[in-house]
């Protein structure tokens, strides 16, 4: 009997390998298919088909056949217009002439204007439905037309692939969020929390990360933007940041660039009698990796102390300048203190839930900043 099964086990493992061999019987060739890199959201001018959409799709036909990209290109941009993003996918196929796959989606870039028309969760429904799309794929927001950034002329690259790779660059700036993913803004959407979303820009070769879209969460819409220097006190307050530069000036205007090696933010949030407050404690690591004053020195410890106030107190300017903008125009939360107060008071959280962003915007944050420079380099002055 253990004989015959083993031969049975045997004899099945050669099946297997023949049918590797053989391969599928229903496979394709790549060549036959239509991989989306890239999707683009604008609004029309047609109120009949309101949505305006770019469909990026990497080249893998041969110059001369046909579907084949234009010559020096490596991809394909169809931009359509429907009622829906469904709609559009599908009148695809009356001028493509190979089925269009989505599992290779890298990008979605959404308008300004749409996204502050339409709620988000309505616009990404069909990409979140669909159970081939991946969650994955990264999600920004721009001020000019999505098919303008997907037709960035970059030289040897694919706008949506390289657009996605500019975030694995977080680790070296503070002045970029880490990517949002389609994944972790469904949640987002889901639980109306408000957030961030990278914003980029078109140069003429390239394309730029500029600063980040809020959206609030209730309306699941854009209600505005902050600039580079309000992501980077977004990124000091939230402490979702991985590493990166803090450039700061001397008493006599000379440049101070200190690289901030680990950080480490902590927010105490404290409710009495209906009163809300949150301290932010930030502390960070680093070293001074250029320094542009002039004069002579041997980085003395009270140079170097010198050094940390002065840092200190650029954090604390860059904190003043987001929160300011957070609470008073906004009105949303987008740094995320409501995981903390959650923590701390699970119980008055779910009553205040619902409008938790009114919360915030009247609620008193004070904060300190606290810097080690434990690294000068190699002075040469």
């Amino acid at each position: 009997m253990l004989k015959r099964k083993k031969m049975k086990r045997k004899l099945g493992v050669c099946l297997f390998a023949l049918l590797l061999l053989c391969g599928c019987w229903d496979s394709s060739d790549i060549e036959d298919m239509s991989f989306v890199i890239g999707f683009g959201i604008d609004s029309s001018e047609s109120e009949q088909s309101p949505i305006k959409h770019t469909t990026q799709i990497a080249a893998t036909k041969k110059k001369g056949e046909q579907g084949a990209a234009p010559q020096g290109k490596m991809y394909q941009d169809f931009t359509l217009e429907g009622r829906s993003i469904q709609d559009i996918l599908r009148a695809l196929s009356l001028q493509l002439p190979y089925p269009v796959y989505t599992d290779h989606l890298e990008s979605i870039i959404i308008n300004q204007e749409i996204a502050s028309k339409y709620d988000l969760s309505i616009l990404l429904d069909q990409m979140l439905r669909d159970n081939v799309t991946r969650l994955s794929p990264l999600v920004v927001i721009s001020k000019e037309q999505a098919s303008d950034i997907l037709n960035t002329d970059i030289e040897g690259e694919i706008p949506s692939s390289y657009l996605s790779s500019i975030f694995e660059n977080e680790t070296s700036t503070l002045k970029m969020l880490p990517g949002v993913r389609l994944g972790k803004l469904a949640a987002n959407l889901q639980s109306q929390k408000s957030f961030l979303l990278p914003n980029v820009k078109k140069l003429k070769d390239a394309v730029k990360v500029d600063g980040a879209g809020v959206v609030k969460g209730k309306e699941r819409k854009l209600v505005g933007f902050l600039t580079v220097k309000e992501v980077e006190g977004v990124n000091w307050l939230s402490g979702k940041g991985k590493a990166g530069l803090l450039e700061f000036k001397d008493e006599r205007n000379n440049t101070i660039v200190y690289e901030v090696q680990k950080y480490k933010t902590k927010v105490k949030p404290k409710y009495q009698n209906g009163n809300l407050t949150f301290h932010v404690q930030i502390k960070a690591q680093g070293w001074i990796t250029e320094d542009w004053s002039t004069s002579a020195h041997n980085m003395s410890e009270h140079y170097v102390n010198d050094l940390e106030k002065l840092a200190e107190e650029e954090i604390n300017k860059l904190v003043t300048g987001v929160l300011d903008k957070l609470q008073q125009d906004y009105k949303t939360d987008v740094v995320n203190f409501s995981d903390s107060f959650r923590i701390a008071y699970p119980k008055d959280y779910k009553t205040m839930k619902k409008n938790w962003d009114d919360y915030f915007a009247k609620a008193d944050v004070s904060y300190d900043a606290e810097v080690k420079i434990i690294n000068t380099g190699d002075i040469v002055k």
